[in-house]
């Protein structure tokens, strides 16, 4: 099975459009979709979660409580759902990532034998379509500190949160209970550090991904200033 972690904050329209997108995978019977609602108001919570031909798993925050306390819920309900040869997805519900290349990432982790597959904006073949050109000379210059500070083999990709797990990397991870607390957007790197330094022969590969910032509906979630602060506080502090 295949367990896609939907953390969604306010992107009704946007998953409306993903649920869509799943239903015409081939391979759509095989996901269990967890949709974490963190206290969305524009009514989320009435989206008709049956009517497709993937399952899916609705948890609700009663308070918005941020991207790092939706992937804990997430993983919390796939832990211990999870078979040895389960894959645990995780991406953004904004509709920017597209849904068509999961079979390919997971084809792809199997046949490097790899450990993780990040859907990457870093490779020959990836694109950026439709973001302004300060939001990507931050994520460019996120990139070359991370790999300056925290080099790993094949990986350029540290911030994007489209990822494809084995199942047992978020068994390990699920094990430390505090891991998730005061933590914003920067989650995302320090899941991945985290699991550089503590799996050992940790494989990752990259999959070429074509961002389509255009297709979202609505304005973004990501505070500038405050995720900047928690890079320098994961930097300088190195608690993973």
């Amino acid at each position: 099975m295949i367990y896609l972690i939907l953390p969604s904050y306010n992107e009704k329209e946007n998953l409306v459009k993903i649920f869509k997108k799943i239903d015409n995978l081939k391979i759509s019977k095989n996901f269990v979709v967890i949709l974490v609602d963190d206290c969305s108001t524009d009514n989320t919570i009435k989206l008709r979660l049956n009517k497709n031909k993937f399952k899916v798993i609705y948890k609700r925050h009663p308070k918005n409580l941020g991207l790092s306390a939706a992937l804990e819920s997430g993983f919390n309900i796939v832990k211990d759902k999870v078979k040895k040869n389960d894959f645990i997805i995780t991406m953004d519900s904004d509709n920017t990532h597209p849904i068509k290349i999961i079979p390919n990432m997971v084809n792809v982790l199997k046949k490097n034998n790899s450990d993780i597959i990040i859907a990457s904006r870093f490779l020959p073949t990836s694109k950026i379509n439709g973001l302004s050109y300060f939001r990507q000379s931050l994520s460019y210059a996120a990139k070359y500190v991370y790999s300056f500070i925290f080099p790993y083999k094949n990986l350029k990709e540290y911030t994007g949160n489209f990822r494809v797990y084995r199942s047992h990397l978020i068994k390990n991870l699920m094990k430390n209970k505090k891991f998730f607390q005061n933590e914003d957007f920067n989650i995302v790197v320090k899941i991945l550090l985290y699991l550089t330094k503590n799996i050992k022969n940790l494989k990752i590969s990259e999959y070429p991904l074509v961002l389509n910032y255009h297709h979202k509906m609505g304005s973004s979630k990501m505070r500038i200033t405050r995720n900047i602060f928690f890079t320098l506080k994961l930097i300088v502090l190195k608690k993973f």
